[in-house]
């Protein structure tokens, strides 16, 4: 595969990666669905399907892709996909999300933040060790760093789980099985050709990426992270701008804070830890998308907390569309 799409044109080649990104959106959204409702059909309750499946489904690109990179031995695509989805969805979603009317935060949603915190300092912490080399020169993070934030993962799916307090009498209740198993199985069906749609698709992107950034001479990572990671946020992009519009502000940005964990603890837990020698992380992941990535939860955190509103203001919003076409700008000029 990755020989035929080395061999194509310019054109054929955007051709293939905007045919692979449109397919993996597609399929992930296939599999959400019809695991919800298969999910629905077994009995297993609203809660839980929001704090798994639906969680679990808008990071599954991420998740995909960076899988085939680290079977590809691209470990510059992985990290800059993972970290650049972080910074799109910071910015670019939750600053026209903003635009679009109201965004309060539950604390429910705002008690996530310290795993947000937590796992993008532990991970640039944990790549300097020994703490011998230069910070702006590459690293390495040992796989034993990814074990712990998949244990970080653990953590907080545990306390997705959990009803807040005051709000059991409205947990919804498990839905009892009640489709034929003709039924049960198209379902089933369907979501396994959804999933090898999924890793189909991941493949042939990832491929379309390495061979792009090969003649570009850049680094996968500037990719991964600027044009991979807004086609992956394109669908957070416009369910939380229809979302805003309806009057669940609360929700969207609570979806947004719950991917972007998701995209440090599973998607770069699972990279780091089934890479036996360790996780390299290239220079550019230092000199651009890890400060971003800082730089952009440091800025999420104020705004939520500077007022006791617990809101993201529209003045607020456009700071963070400012600092997305900044970091777009940074990466073609490093």
């Amino acid at each position: 595969m990755t020989t035929f799409i080395s061999s194509q044109s310019w054109l054929i080649l955007m051709l293939i990666f905007a045919a692979s990104l449109y397919l993996l959106s597609k399929a992930t959204d296939h599999l959400v669905d019809h695991a919800v409702t298969l999910s629905r059909q077994f009995g297993v309750s609203e809660l839980l399907i929001g704090a798994t499946i639906v969680s679990l489904g808008t990071t599954l690109p991420e998740l995909a892709t960076s899988v085939v990179a680290l079977i590809n031995g691209t470990t510059d695509f992985a990290l800059g996909n993972a970290i650049g989805s972080v910074v799109t969805n910071t910015t670019l979603v939750l600053g026209v999300g903003s635009l679009a009317g109201s965004m309060p935060v539950a604390k429910t949603t705002a008690s996530r933040l310290p795993f947000l915190i937590g796992s993008i300092l532990l991970i640039i912490v944990a790549s300097q060790y020994p703490f011998e080399n230069h910070f702006f020169s590459a690293g390495q993070i040992h796989p034993l760093i990814g074990v712990a934030l998949l244990l970080g993962l653990g953590l907080y799916m545990w306390l997705s789980f959990r009803t807040p307090a005051g709000e059991a009498e409205h947990k919804e209740k498990a839905v009892e099985p009640n489709q034929p198993t003709a039924l049960l199985l198209k379902e089933g069906l369907i979501i396994f050709i959804s999933a090898v749609g999924v890793a189909a698709s991941a493949s042939v992107l990832v491929s379309t990426v390495e061979t792009a950034a090969s003649r570009l001479g850049v680094s996968e990572a500037v990719i991964a992270g600027t044009v991979v990671a807004l086609g992956t946020s394109l669908p957070e992009l416009s369910t939380t701008y229809a979302s805003v519009k309806k009057g669940y502000g609360g929700l969207a940005i609570g979806n947004i804070i719950g991917a972007n964990s998701l995209n440090l603890l599973l998607v770069l837990g699972v990279s780091i830890a089934f890479s036996p020698a360790g996780l390299g992380v290239p220079a550019i992941i230092y000199q651009l998308h890890f400060p971003l990535a800082v730089l952009v939860i440091g800025m999420l955190t104020y705004f939520i907390f500077n007022t006791k509103k617990l809101a993201i203001s529209k003045r607020e919003g456009l700071i963070l569309l400012v600092v997305y076409f900044i970091y777009l700008l940074l990466n073609l000029v490093l």
